[in-house]
This record gives structure tokens, sequence and C-alpha cells, in this order.
């Protein structure tokens, strides 16, 4: 009798002692909060959306031909559809840019030159833009390119940011772009499959 109770009390301790540890066991969570990522190859990247809101006002052209406009963005347009759209429609040859206001679901990357790809980050939320800023040059076929990077604030005022792929506006974002007379061309650079300015190109 006391050998079985014996036997019983050594297996109830062990049981505790497996419940205790499991317990204790760190624990690995998806963090709802964490970006979607997937890699994406330069070729791969591409304005898409539209802008419909997009405002566009000339304010300042001085005599060497350097114009300043000032580009509001409304309640879901796509910032790089936007950007895209005014550099076609007004002809930009070259130009640099800054902005501010918010957007949601933003898109950014980080390039992997290993891999030759971006790392493509999306976070589905509303943030702050604390700086956007970029340049729209030719491309190697001859029309407009848009560059942006961006740095974006999330609710707890973490900073989260870099190439801007994608960002719809959620509810304004505010522009203004500097658009110079003299063209600044971009070539591709075989090491990176990137589309990089090439100040020797042109007249």
């Amino acid at each position: 009798m006391h050998t079985r109770n014996r036997t019983l009390a050594r297996c109830v301790a062990a049981l505790m002692l497996a419940t205790l540890s499991v317990s204790c066991a760190p624990r690995t969570a998806v963090d709802p909060n964490a970006p979607v990522v997937r890699w994406v190859k330069p070729s791969e990247t591409a304005p898409h959306g539209q802008a419909p809101g997009a405002r566009l006002r000339l304010v300042s052209m001085q005599a060497d031909g350097t114009k300043t406009y000032a580009l509001v963005l409304s309640q879901g347009d796509d910032v790089w559809a936007a950007l895209a759209g005014f550099a076609s429609d007004q002809r930009v040859q070259s130009a640099h840019f800054s902005a501010i206001g918010a957007v949601r679901d933003a898109e950014v990357a980080w390039f992997d030159e290993g891999r030759r790809e971006f790392k493509a980050m999306m976070l589905r939320e509303q943030m702050e833009v604390v700086s956007l800023s970029g340049d729209i040059t030719l491309g190697s076929d001859g029309r407009p390119t848009v560059h942006t990077h961006v740095a974006l604030a999330r609710s707890d005022g973490e900073v989260w940011g870099g190439h801007l792929l994608e960002a719809t506006v959620s509810p304004t974002l505010e522009l203004f772009v500097t658009a110079y007379p003299i063209p600044l061309h971009k070539r591709l650079d075989p090491a990176t499959d990137l589309q990089l300015i090439d100040p020797s190109l042109g007249p």
C-alpha cells in the first residue's frame, strides 16, 4: 500500500513539474502589427492606382524656366500614381519634391544588393507622413520616372520608412514640386538592375 502511494505521489509530482515547465516555456506569437513582407525586382515596380482628387497650382515661375507647383492630394489618391501623372502631364524633365500629410496602407522597400531585389514591407494602418522627398528625372525610355523615399509615424510615435512603393492618401498630402528646365537622365545599371541618374547624359 505504501509503495503504491509513493508511486502515485511521484507521478503527481512529475505531472506538476511537466505542467510548470510548459507554462514557463517561451512562446512565439505572430505580431499582428508586423509588416507583410515580399520580394520585388526593380523591373516589377511601377505606379498603379489612380489619383482623381489631385489638385495642382503653379505658385512661382522664374526667368530661367524653373517652376514651383503645389500639388495637393485627397482621400484615396495613390501617391505614386499622382506624381507620375503630374510628371507626364507637365512634361517634367527634372524636379525635386517634398511633402507632409497622412497615408494608410503604405508599402516601403529596402534594396538588397546581394539579391538585387527590394524587400517590400506593407503596414495596413493609418500613419503620419513625417517626411516625404524625392526626384523626377527621365528614364532610359525617355519618360519621366519618380523616385520617392518616406518616413512615416505610427500611432505610438515609432517612425518607419524606406523607398516608397505604394501609399494611399488619408486624408491629405501636400506636396511642393520644383521643376527645372535642364533635363536629367537615368541609365540602367547592370550591377544592380536599378535605373540611376547619370549627370553626363543629355545636352
